[in-house]
């Protein structure tokens, strides 16, 4: 009998990992919520994982030329993406990128379960193998399986239940709202930009649909009335909103850098996000959240030494990013 695996979150990390376990034979179970997150620019590097994916055009979807960024300077530097090798980036609307993922993930095989929140989960020997397996309780009843992906993002759902610790090296938030342009508003810009300001650091690109993306990332919780006077204060990204107005309260988001103590255990995984999760300066998200995801075929089932020389690369390249950020910060 195929091993049954759940993933939990069906984001873009449990997305991919659906599919990339899913062509390897497991029988996949995808579990979301129905939440999209945020994160709307997607760096070029992510096209070959598209490809391999299965997923060879994000139709809907706007050219990202580049990213503008002041980062501890009024000027503003220019890295654009004309020589890059894979071309263009995206700025992408979320929720139908989010479709498009598990389209490809139903596509190569995986269920795709109604959205429902997880509300606990055991495990148990069974009479019949003699194994042990999973029950997951759901607001929709039970599901039983062999494997539990945590795929969660910064929530870690799974882990969170199972008592594994998380290692938090800071307390950064975003404070994020969308803004929608007026009929009369023209807005043609095709890049991210960045820029540092006394409250932390602000990005903002605009989306699909004419619509706009703005959000504050810092240590401090700025009052959320607060947010648009700041943006509009704002030297490089304010020019860029004139004739559009907010459409929804900004709310806020967990922004900072953690890792998991361990990311493995007796018929469980965590991965993206929900492993390790990064300051979004590190532009890592989207691209790896896909690689992430895409990893769990030769992890999934693997022996305990694989999976230990697996987490200490992860640990290896997270203190190197924890260096980098570093700098940059003292930059800031």
């Amino acid at each position: 009998m195929r091993s049954r695996v759940a993933i939990v979150g069906s984001g873009p990390t449990g997305c991919a990992a659906a599919i990339a376990l899913a062509r390897a034979g497991a029988a996949v179970v995808l579990l979301g919520d129905g939440r999209d997150g945020v994160g709307e620019q997607l760096h070029p590097a992510a096209r070959p994982l598209l490809e391999r994916l299965g997923i060879g055009c994000l139709t809907g979807q706007l050219d990202c030329v580049g990213v503008r960024a002041a980062w501890g300077t009024d000027e503003l530097h220019v890295q654009d993406f004309v020589g890059h090798p894979f071309g263009n980036g995206w700025l992408l609307d979320r929720a139908s990128f989010g479709a498009s993922l598990r389209r490809a993930a139903a596509d190569a095989g995986a269920e795709l379960h109604p959205p429902s929140r997880l509300l606990g989960l055991t495990r148990a020997r069974t009479a019949s193998s003699g194994g042990a397996r999973w029950t997951l309780e759901l607001e929709d009843g039970a599901l039983a399986c062999d494997f539990v992906v945590d795929a969660t993002g910064r929530s870690g759902a799974v882990v969170r239940r199972l008592g594994v610790a998380r290692r938090r090296f800071d307390r950064q938030v975003a404070l994020v709202g969308w803004l929608a342009a007026r009929e009369d508003t023209d807005d043609v810009d095709a890049t991210l930009t960045v820029e540092t300001t006394a409250d932390g650091w602000w990005y903002g690109c605009r989306l699909p649909g004419r619509r706009r993306v703005a959000g504050l990332i810092g240590m401090g919780r700025l009052p959320a009335g607060a947010w648009e006077q700041r943006l509009r204060a704002t030297r490089h990204l304010a020019p860029l909103l004139r004739g559009h107005v907010v459409e929804r309260p900004p709310a806020f988001f967990a922004a900072g850098s953690a890792l998991l103590e361990r990311c493995f255990g007796d018929g469980w995984l965590a991965l993206g996000d929900a492993a390790a999760s990064y300051d979004p300066l590190a532009s890592r998200g989207l691209v790896g959240a896909l690689a992430g995801g895409l990893e769990a075929a030769t992890l999934v089932g693997a022996r305990a030494s694989h999976l230990r020389v697996w987490q200490r690369g992860l640990e290896e390249r997270y203190a190197r990013y924890l260096d980098e950020r570093a700098r940059y910060m003292a930059a800031a």
